[in-house]
This record gives structure tokens, sequence and C-alpha cells, in this order.
């Protein structure tokens, strides 16, 4: 396993685009160079391969292809936040345990939101992720048409689950939601917004505040 360096989200995080051949597989040769600009600038980790790395186009194989060769070729320079998302629980598991003994410093995992899904059933199917890794986890939630989970499941998590880290939620006027979840975990929680930063006038929080962009950063304060 290769070990990478320990993550503190505290800047840009850029988010990797997936490049395809004209036969539709993974262009390596273009996709090298984006990691190598990663480890060449003034960010804190890369994260993929997630919604703008088109991951719902990619295989399991692939998937784990991907998560692989960025550890490698950061080769220590950069974290890297391997996305883990998938159909069911057990493939999340399975996919968030290769990324962890591939060497990535942190997991993300959207909350599956296919379906109307009770927040009790929400902490189970996170716990389930949480207890068969031991690095940092990201939870992301974009939920559209409903609420994102609420400050209450967050406390909840992070208490079974204290390397449940930081929260990544994509709305509109989050500003009293940080406050809120800071203060509910002590800060121990850390709130990402989502949204290609759309929203970060409107979801200014002075302390703990972290924004992000899909496509390319994201941004803590």
């Amino acid at each position: 396993m290769i070990t990478q360096p320990q993550i503190k989200i505290d800047g840009i995080i850029p988010i990797i685009p997936t490049v395809f051949d004209e036969r539709e597989g993974i262009n390596w040769s273009a996709y090298e160079p984006l990691l190598e600009f990663a480890c060449g600038i003034d960010v804190c980790a890369a994260c993929l391969p997630a919604y703008a790395s088109e991951f719902y186009k990619l295989s399991d194989a692939e998937r784990r292809q991907i998560i692989a060769k960025a550890v490698e070729l950061s080769a220590n320079r950069l974290p890297v936040i391997a996305q883990a998302n998938a159909g069911s629980a057990i493939q999340t598991v399975e996919l968030a345990k290769f990324a962890q003994e591939a060497g990535a410093a942190a997991v993300s995992v959207a909350t599956p939101r296919l379906f109307a899904v009770e927040e009790k059933d929400l902490l189970r199917h996170f716990d389930r992720i949480l207890s068969a890794i031991d690095v940092p986890l990201v939870l992301q939630d974009f939920n559209p048409g409903g609420p994102t989970v609420s400050t209450s499941f967050i406390t909840k998590l992070h208490r079974q689950h204290p390397h449940f880290r930081w929260v990544k939620l994509e709305e509109p006027l989050m500003a009293a939601r940080i406050a809120s979840i800071l203060d509910a975990t002590c800060g121990e929680v850390g709130v990402i917004e989502g949204c290609g930063v759309a929203y970060i006038c409107s979801s200014w929080c002075p302390q703990g505040y972290a924004a992000s962009c899909h496509r390319y950063p994201w941004r803590t304060y």
C-alpha cells in the first residue's frame, strides 16, 4: 500500500476530469498531465473520480484504475481523495476499501438519492461504510429535489465515527447551517459547499467554512 500524506482541507481541491478517447476508453496520455498540473500548483488535494469526472460512465474496474493511477502519479506530492460512489452499500464499501488500500488520503461518498431515504437508513448506510475504512470520509449530499442531511444526523454519525470529517452540501443560503454544524460538532466536521461555488457569497461564514467547485476547486476558509 502506498502511504499518502495526511490531508487537511484548507485550500483548493481540483476535481480531475476523466479524458476519453474516440473509442470511449480512458485516454491515459491526456489524463496524466492533469494530475501533474494539480501537483504543480498550490492546492491541498485532488479528488476523483467524482461527478465532474463522469464516474457514472466508468466501470468498476476503470474507477479503481483511476484511483490507483492518481495515487501512483501523485507520488506523495498531493493527497488524493477517492470518490467511491456506487448503487449499494456493499459496492461502496468494496470501492472505499480498495481506495484505502491503494493509498488514498481520504474517501468521498455521495449520499444515495435515487429514491427518498429516511435518515435512520442513511445512518445505517454510512455506518457500514465507515466501519470498513480508517481514512477520513467526506460525505457528499446533493439533493436538489429535497432536503439534505440534518445537523443531528451529522452529529450522530460523527459521534459514532470520528473519522467522518467533512460534509459537502450543494445548496444556497447555508450560513446558518454551517454555523449550526460547526457548533454541534465543536468544529470537528467541516462544511464544504458544492455547486461550483455558485453560492459562496450567500453561504459565507467567518470560520470553518469550506466551499467546493465541482469542476475545479474546493476552497476552504
